[in-house]
């Protein structure tokens, strides 16, 4: 049933019941009113409201105000119901508005319905409603402080906002030919607002009136060099260029939304926390992790929870940032794979890379995408591939922390704790019924970290005579470790030593040094004996390492191999000539008896 109240607050400040305005005073008691309707069901605090309407507050505002909420709580009080709709609580004053009764709530519900929509006709149709609600300038007769007129300058801001993805909605949807009429006139009322020459250029162009298109470029251009000295900006430039020869892309219809996503990994247990920061409202995330820690099964499980408010489609590219034999993708070539994407013809991507990068900017600014770009290799290779504005998300997944990528949000991604990592192994095994210390022993040998549980429960599931005890058993050789998970997970090992090629040799000696060390954590002062070079030195090799996601920091000074990690250098380390190993484990040895306070072995292999 349709409530007989109305607030109205997008245009004059008005209250209707049963059609008929109530009477609601002069400008100043109209600001109260607007603002407590810009907070409706919040209550407003007696300071706040004092400094919302009025300027230069005078000596008698708490007096004045006091009468305006007094005449407001009469006429506020709707016939039929108990009490007004205005009441004072013990932290201020809140107007109580209704379900369908408030023009902003209006306002708002169909612009986000609009900015959701799977398509240009139904974004259309709720902008266009989102836009109908309103009247005139917002509070239009009251008598407003600053800080109220911030709050009008943003609702302003908002409905410019809208009018403009209502007007690339159309564009979208083919009213090219009823666009060019109200194009012009909104041109002519501000002819340097390079967005609605561009959009008023691509429908002349799609009517076929091409010389009329290139001639608003000529005009927006000259009054923007008159005006303000600046030639137009990139976007508009490229669209004059593509225009000029005569671009197909300039005409084509957008096809399909693209959907590129891989499976939703199942079964997928844990990650709670990390889901939640992917939920949330950062337009970019950069997800770092060890090998094998299950970054692209956590982007790829979020991208799909996203999908659905982001109309426009999901675009999934590996960027080869570690893939073995194959350089890293070009970010020139990631922008053809992106546009191409979404349904720029190739004729129409131009070579340079600069201007790829722009349009592709501008090709994503008016959409609502979800980008996933899977292991990257760094900064450079990603920052032409961020979008400049608008709402859309980029899930970025790597190796090592990505620095350079402005607000872009990290999330370190580590191993599971034992509970989800359990669950993991008994929902990928199929043996949900196993004695729970034999799967913490597999998880434990495991170092929890998902890709080698899921090869673990792999091999359980793959040999139905197993038990979990006796999996327990082969994993326990740590020689025999890695060729055990290698069999249900052939890339872990090749990834493991990607990581490792990928670093300096200083830093991957360091690595394999390591593997001689017999102890769980080791601090600097041992590492710096194992590799016969200064403490400082040591320190800093030791913290690429946990850049490179190789080493774990557990404290200030103390770092830990996982346990995959140590399986595989200490395999490195059984490699080196003998006699390299037996100085390094000498010189070892000697710091940690010289620590002790008792001779060294070998005086001459002493740091």
């Amino acid at each position: 049933m349709t409530s007989p109240v109305e607030f109205r607050v997008l245009g004059p400040v008005e209250m209707r019941v049963a059609g008929r305005p109530a009477p609601l005073g002069g400008p100043r008691q109209r600001a109260v009113l607007g603002a407590l309707l810009l907070h409706a069901n919040v209550e407003v605090g007696t300071r706040t409201l004092v400094r919302l309407v009025w300027t230069d507050t005078p000596s008698s505002a708490g007096s004045n105000l006091r009468t305006y909420l007094t005449r407001l709580r009469r006429a506020l009080h709707v016939p039929g119901e108990p009490v007004s709709r205005l009441r004072t609580g013990a932290e201020g004053h809140v107007v109580t508005v209704r379900p369908g009764e408030l023009d902003l709530a209006e306002f708002t519900t169909h612009a986000a319905a609009g900015e959701r929509a799977a398509d240009a006709d139904t974004a259309s149709t709720h902008l266009a409603r989102a836009l109908a609600v309103w009247r005139g300038p917002a509070l239009a007769d009251v008598a407003a402080g600053p800080l109220l007129d911030a709050e009008v300058t943003r609702l302003e801001a908002r409905r410019e906002y809208v009018r403009e993805r209502l007007l690339r909605a159309r564009l979208a949807a083919g009213e090219h030919a009823e666009l060019v009429g109200e194009l012009r006139a909104l041109l002519a009322h501000d002819p340097l607002a390079e967005d609605r020459a561009g959009m008023l250029m691509l429908a002349l162009h799609r009517c076929g009136r091409r010389a009329e298109a290139l001639d608003v470029y000529r005009r927006t251009r000259t009054a923007l060099v008159d005006t303000t000295g600046l030639e137009p900006g990139a976007e508009l430039r490229e669209l004059h260029l593509r225009l000029l020869g005569d671009d197909p892309a300039t005409v084509a219809m957008p096809g399909a939304p693209p959907a590129q996503l891989p499976a939703a990994p199942a079964p997928f247990a844990g990650r709670t926390a990390e889901l939640a920061v992917l939920a949330a409202d950062h337009r970019v995330v950069v997800v770092d992790g060890m090998v094998g820690a299950g970054k692209t099964a956590l982007v790829v499980a979020a991208a799909h929870r996203l999908a659905p408010d982001h109309p426009d489609g999901v675009l999934f590219l590996d960027l080869r940032g570690s893939t073995p034999g194959m350089p890293p993708l070009p970010a020139t070539e990631a922008l053809f794979q992106l546009l191409r994407s979404l349904h720029v013809p190739a004729p129409a991507i131009p070579p340079d890379p600069q201007a790829r990068a722009a349009l592709w900017r501008s090709t994503v600014a008016w959409r609502r995408v979800v980008v996933v770009l899977d292991d990257a290799h760094g900064a450079d290779q990603v920052v032409p591939l961020l979008p400049g504005a608008g709402a859309s998300r980029v899930l970025i997944t790597c190796r090592r922390r990505l620095p350079g990528l402005g607000q872009a949000f990290p999330l370190s991604l580590g191993v599971l704790p034992q509970h989800d990592a359990a669950a993991l192994f008994a929902a990928v095994s199929g043996r949900p019924a196993e004695p729970g210390t034999q799967v913490a022993a597999v998880v434990g040998l495991c170092g929890g970290l998902p890709l080698a549980v899921r090869a673990a429960a792999d091999r359980l599931r793959d040999r139905p005579t197993w038990t979990v005890a006796h999996l327990v058993r082969r994993l326990a050789d740590e020689r025999a470790l890695l060729a055990e998970l290698d069999a249900a997970a052939p890339n872990l090992v090749t990834a493991l030593a990607v990581s490792r090629t990928a670093l300096g040799d200083d830093q991957r000696r360091m690595l394999d040094l390591l593997g001689l060390h017999l102890g769980t954590d080791v601090r600097p002062p041992a590492a710096a004996a194992l590799a016969q070079v200064s403490v400082p030195a040591a320190d800093r090799l030791l913290e690429d390492l946990v850049d490179a996601r190789l080493l774990v920091q557990t404290a200030p000074g103390r770092y830990r191999l996982h346990p995959l990690v140590r399986a595989y250098v200490r395999g490195n380390a059984r490699g080196l000539d003998r006699h390299s190993m037996r100085r390094a484990l000498h010189r070892l040895l000697d710091h940690y008896l010289a620590q002790s306070g008792r001779p060294p072995m070998c005086p001459q292999t002493t740091v």
